[in-house]
């Protein structure tokens, strides 16, 4: 088995981020069948804020990886996981 080296390590954080954007803006759909009639922007306003936040987050990732910072965009992904995950408790609830 091949060693994962920074940059393998730093594709996968990065791949990682854009599938919590893909995931966070799904939480928009799922409100807006699940709601129905009764769906309002109110009601969406956390998952967005939050898909706001990752999006930003894979961005700086992606720009330091093509700086060849692969460390720090790892380290983005990980403080982006971890902030996400305080969000959704403080914000949204467990």
């Amino acid at each position: 088995m091949p060693k994962l080296t920074r940059e393998r390590w730093a594709q996968l954080a990065i791949t990682t981020q854009f599938l919590i954007v893909i995931r966070t803006l799904g939480e928009f759909f799922r409100l807006k069948y699940v709601l129905g009639a009764s769906f309002s922007t109110e009601a969406a306003t956390p998952y967005i804020s939050g898909a706001s936040l990752a999006a930003c987050s894979c961005w700086a990732g992606v720009t330091l990886f093509f700086f060849r910072r692969y460390s720090l965009s790892i380290w983005i992904a990980g403080v982006t996981v971890v902030a996400l995950l305080v969000y959704k408790v403080a914000v949204i609830g467990w």
